[in-house]
């Protein structure tokens, strides 16, 4: 168990099925390991958790192994839990598994003072941001150039959340993990990208209280207080995280954002422990835009505007504001049945709410003209719910050992939409030019009606079978009962949809040296079709399912002080798009093929570089005749983010980072008419550990777009909006 003290634990647990060794560790930045831990080692620490801290952070944030900031005091109770743990899959080192995994920490969300998505996983080439955070389209990712589904591709402690237009508190998360590729085998339902898993924080062992304080640009104040502990002599456990942030946004937007989030446990008996999470989150943003859109079939060129600056406010309606509110609960039990094997059950319920008065922007020309179409939600929510159970457990069959997982899982959806909405065009502008304000009348109350249902009840199984130390099989199968309805204003169901898929995943490892794997990978998934966006002819109808297959083919490796990470990887998955008559339709399939190179190097005199690489192709096929044989949208063929990070030796607890962000351009259409030019952005950053006393004090400070280059950042095909400019981010953190 990880305490906010930053302690660490590093090894593996025995079993009764008798493959692994228990060697538990703990040290901090001398790497001394704790005297009460002494009585139980059985060798040496590794040597990688020797480590200078910032190597040692830079480290367990590539494996998804607990960070620890240089200097904090280590204090150990538990014993070590894997990595990752997700759905069908169970619980496994990221090394043991034969997908690629990212997982960034609480810690490192801390350092790089992240409080949006779209920062969250910017330093994962196979990643595209689709919308700034302070949008509509805050929550939007692109992973290997698949669109996370929003009705499953983003969940909170393994239970789903429909994601459409909300912003997470991260304040309130341990970590968060990028799953590339398995999702539909360990999760049901799900787009082929991955899935993104919101892990909350856990209660502390020992009683900590931490509170910080941010500033960004251009005056966004934030304040967020971390307090956890254990109760009547430990047997109750709580972390309690508030936060708010309240401010001018560096395009001329207001936000204000209220959240909480408190996680809660109960050691009923040694072997039982009871565990419950609530997450709410209230947001306001007031005067923001969407993005800008075009139609292909009349845009007169094969590129776009020169991109302007972010600072600029291009808000001209002035009720513009969006609102959402965001209410997560869950509890469960977990059984330690045996030392070999483990039950847990949980339920969980969500529920997001959302209002808005927004702007989408129709460009006409490069010359910069546009038309602004004010677009209006009065209220819409959905209602999530989910219960789950999985057994998790190991056994032999001679010489051949067995880690098996099964479960049973039901989840039920329902989304709400107004009867009533607004969508009109209230004026012609320029983007280089000074807006001008456009006052408007509009209606913004509307009874609600339940627009979509679905359930779906699954069944899984995996069983990962090892021959040798080196060999080992992995295969699983999930059957799945879907059934979805769509409903007219009046109640009455328009369409239905029932498919029972059987999918199957199998994978190949080989480990032909200590903390290495090789290995090939199948799966296949469905993945929910989606609502139509407001701007085609066709809006709000909702699409069948979408099938998808993906090969992978990779290795991971794992050294004293490098390591490195590389797929490749070809997905087929159906297409969508909007054909000419403005419909957006399922219809054929898309190829995407890629290559992912992930590592990092620990240099003499404190010096770490990590990089990531990703290249990509997709393309059409069986499809409309006007793409056919065409090069995907808002995929660029290549990206790469280097970082180089210096533990400066001179100043003991200062650290300093520097990040080269590089995009390349893409198609900004099915159509490929125009392109999206690629851009490059310099990221600067500084930390300084020190003590007052007793106290623990940690200073930040961030410098993002250093060169404030003005480039577009992309939606969805013909879908885009403007990059953030120079950004400052300072916090200070003190531990009370």
């Amino acid at each position: 168990m990880i305490s906010p003290r930053g302690f660490v634990l590093i090894g593996t647990v025995l079993t009764s099925c008798g493959m692994s060794t228990a060697i538990v560790h703990a040290q901090g930045a001398t790497g001394k390991v704790l005297p009460e831990l002494r009585k139980t080692e059985k060798k040496r620490a590794p040597a990688s958790s020797l480590l200078p801290s910032g190597k040692l952070q830079r480290r367990q944030a590539e494996h998804g192994k607990p960070q620890l900031a240089e200097r904090e005091e280590l204090e150990v109770h538990g014993s070590a839990t894997p990595a990752f743990s997700g759905g069908a899959l169970g619980r496994k080192r990221p090394l043991d598994t034969p997908f690629s995994i990212r997982t960034v920490t609480s810690a490192e969300i801390q350092e790089r003072q992240v409080k949006s998505l779209s920062r969250l996983l910017s330093q994962d080439a196979s990643v595209v941001t689709n919308g700034d955070t302070y949008s509509f389209n805050a929550y939007s990712v692109t992973v290997r150039g698949v669109p996370l589904d929003d009705y499953n591709g983003y969940k909170i402690n393994g239970s789903p959340f429909y994601m459409t237009t909300v912003e997470l508190p991260l304040e309130s998360f341990e970590n968060v993990q990028l799953l590339k590729g398995a999702s539909g085998y360990m999760y049901g339902f799900n787009a082929p990208g991955g899935i993104i898993n919101y892990q909350t924080k856990k209660p502390t062992e020992q009683r900590s209280f931490e509170v910080d304080a941010g500033y960004s640009s251009a005056a966004i104040a934030s304040e967020h207080i971390d307090t956890g502990g254990r109760l009547f002599n430990k047997v109750f456990g709580y972390r309690l995280n508030l936060t708010h942030e309240k401010g001018e946004t560096y395009n001329g937007s207001h936000v204000e954002r209220y959240s909480g989030s408190l996680g809660v446990d109960a050691r009923i008996t040694e072997n039982l422990l009871w565990t419950a999470d609530a997450i709410y989150q209230n947001r306001k943003i007031r005067g923001l835009v969407q993005d800008f859109f075009i139609d292909p079939t009349t845009y007169p060129s094969n590129s776009l505007p020169d991109a302007i600056s972010g600072h600029k406010d291009l808000n001209s309606y002035p009720g513009s504001m969006f609102t959402s509110h965001v209410l997560f609960l869950t509890t469960g039990l977990k059984w330690d049945i045996s030392r070999s094997w483990k039950f847990h059950v949980d339920y969980s319920h969500s529920q997001d709410w959302r209002s808005y008065q927004s702007e989408w922007m129709s460009l006409k020309g490069r010359e910069g003209n546009y038309d602004s179409y004010l677009s209006t939600d009065p209220r819409s929510w959905s209602d999530y719910n989910q219960a789950q159970g999985i057994l998790e457990g190991c056994f032999h069959t001679g010489f051949v050992k067995h880690d098996v997982t099964l479960g049973a899982t039901w989840q039920g959806l329902e989304k709400y939409l107004p009867t009533r909405t607004e969508y009109v065009n209230i004026g012609s502008q320029n983007m280089y030019a000074p807006i001008i304000s456009r006052p408007w009348s509009i209606d913004n109350e509307s009874p609600v009606y339940r627009n979509y249902r679905s359930d779906q009840v699954g069944l899984f199984l995996s069983d990962t079978v090892t021959f040798t130390p080196q060999w080992s099989l992995l295969a699983g199968v999930r059957y799945t009962n879907f059934r979805q309805n769509s409903y007219s204003a009046e109640d009455v169901r328009t369409a239905t949809y029932k498919v029972n898929p059987v999918t199957p995943t199998v994978a190949l490892l080989y480990h032909p040296v200590r903390n290495m794997t090789v290995y090939a990978s199948y799966v296949q998934a469905l993945e929910n079709g989606g609502t139509v966006g407001n701007t085609y002819k066709n809006a709000r109808q909702t699409l069948p399912p979408i099938r998808s297959d993906q090969v992978e083919v990779g290795a991971k490796i794992s050294r004293r002080t490098w390591d490195l990470t590389g797929a490749l990887y070809r997905i087929t998955r159906g297409a969508q798009y909007a054909n000419t008559d403005n419909y957006y339709v399922s219809n054929g399939m898309q190829v995407y093929q890629g290559f992912e190179l992930n590592g990092h190097v620990d240099l003499p005199f404190g010096f770490v570089v990590t990089d990531s690489l990703g290249i990509e192709a997709s393309n059409y096929k069986k499809t409309d005749p006007s793409i056919q044989g065409h090069t995907a949208e808002a995929i660029p063929t290549f990206q790469n983010m280097f970082t180089l990070t210096n533990n400066i030796q001179a100043v003991p607890g200062l650290s300093a980072s520097a990040e080269v962000h590089y995009t390349g351009r893409m198609w900004g259409d099915a159509m490929n008419v125009y392109h999206i030019p690629g851009y490059t952005l310099l990221n600067l950053r500084a930390s300084y550990r020190t003590h007052i006393g007793k106290h623990r004090i940690t200073f930040r400070a961030e410098l993002d777009n250093v060169a404030n280059a003005h480039y577009w950042g992309v939606l969805a095909s013909d879908y885009f909006y403007v990059g953030a400019p120079r950004s400052v981010y300072l916090n200070a953190r003190f531990d009370l």
